[in-house]
C-alpha cells in the first residue's frame, strides 16, 4: 500500500496483517539479542528525553503489548494506554495488572479523553502506520490532550538513514511481521517529522536519531553495545535508525 492509496481509503485503523498481541513483550524479553537490545533502547529513550512525571498522568498511544505503559507506571505515572489491536490489549491487561495503569481498546483517532488531560504523551512507532495526513491529524489531537506545560514524545523509523535496508533484510528473513507496505505506509525523515509537528501546532523542544549501530554489536557483547550506544548519544547518533521528537504546545497552538 502506498501513501496515496492509504489517503483514499480513509483512516487506517489497523495494519493489513495481524500482529501478535504479545509481540513487543516477546521481542524485549525473548527475542534475538539484537531485537532485545533494540527494544530496550526505547525505554532508555524515555528515561533520557521524556521521563514521566511521578504522580502525573501519562498516555501511551499505540501501546501494543503494554511494555512502555508498564514502564511508565513503574516510574510513578498514572497511565492510560490505547491500542486498536484487541489481542494486544487483552495480553497487556493480563501481563501488566497494576494500580494506576488502564488499557483501552480504541483506534488512535477515537481517544475519549478531555483536552489538557496529560503531562506526558508517548506515541512510539505509530505514525508510520498512518497516511501522512492522518499522522498530522493524530499529532494535533495529542497536542490538545497535553497540559499547557506537557510534553509529547514521538518516534518513527528513519528513512533518511540505514533503516530502508534493515527493513528489507527483516522482511526477507521474516524476523518480524512484514513491514513494507503491510505496516509502514509513510516514510519519515527528520525534517519531515519536524514539519508535521509544526503543522499540528506543536513546538519541537528536542529531536534527533537513536538506535544506530549499537544493537548489532550486542551479538558480540551486550556491554560493548551499551558503550557504543552511549558514544552514539555523545555524537548525535549519526547512523540512528529511529527518529525521536519531543514537543510541547506552541504559544499560539490549541
Amino acid at each position: 500500500m502506498d501513501e496515496r492509496r492509504a489517503d483514499r481509503i480513509g483512516w487506517r485503523k489497523k495494519d493489513s496483517i495481524e500482529i501478535p498481541g504479545n509481540y513487543q513483550h516477546r521481542a524485549l524479553t525473548e527475542g534475538f539479542v539484537v531485537q532485545r537490545f533494540w527494544h530496550a533502547r526505547k525505554l532508555d529513550l524515555v528515561r533520557r528525553v521524556a521521563p514521566p512525571v511521578p504522580g502525573g498522568r501519562a498516555l501511551d498511544v499505540g501501546c501494543g503489548s503494554g511494555v512502555v505503559a508498564s514502564f511508565l507506571a513503574e516510574q510513578g505515572a498514572i497511565v492510560d494506554a490505547v491500542d486498536s489491536n484487541a489481542e494486544a490489549i487483552e495480553f497487556a491487561k493480563r501481563q501488566f495488572a497494576k494500580d494506576d495503569l488502564c488499557f483501552h481498546l480504541a483506534p488512535a483517532n477515537e481517544l475519549a479523553f478531555p483536552d489538557g488531560s496529560f503531562q506526558r504523551i508517548y506515541c512510539l512507532e505509530v505514525i508510520e502506520h498512518l497516511a501522512a495526513d492522518q499522522g498530522g491529524e493524530l499529532l494535533r489531537t495529542l497536542g490538545r490532550l497535553l497540559t499547557p506545560d506537557g510534553q509529547l514524545l514521538v518516534t518513527t523509523p528513519n528513512y533518511g538513514g540505514l533503516w530502508p535496508g534493515i527493513e528489507r533484510m527483516m522482511d526477507a528473513l521474516r524476523l518480524a511481521p512484514r513491514m513494507k507496505g503491510e505496516q509502514h505506509v509513510t516514510r519519515y525523515r527528520l525534517r519531515q517529522l519536524r514539519a508535521v509537528a509544526a503543522s499540528a501546532g506543536l513546538e519541537t523542544q528536542r529531536c534527533g536519531r537513536f538506535c544506530g549501530l549499537a544493537p548489532f554489536a550486542s551479538v558480540l557483547s551486550w556491554r560493548l553495545a551499551e558503550w557504543l550506544d552511549r558514544l552514539g548519544w555523545r555524537l548525535g547518533h549519526p547512523f540512528g535508525n529511529l527518529l525521536y521528537l519531543c514537543a510541547g504546545k506552541t504559544k499560539f497552538g490549541h
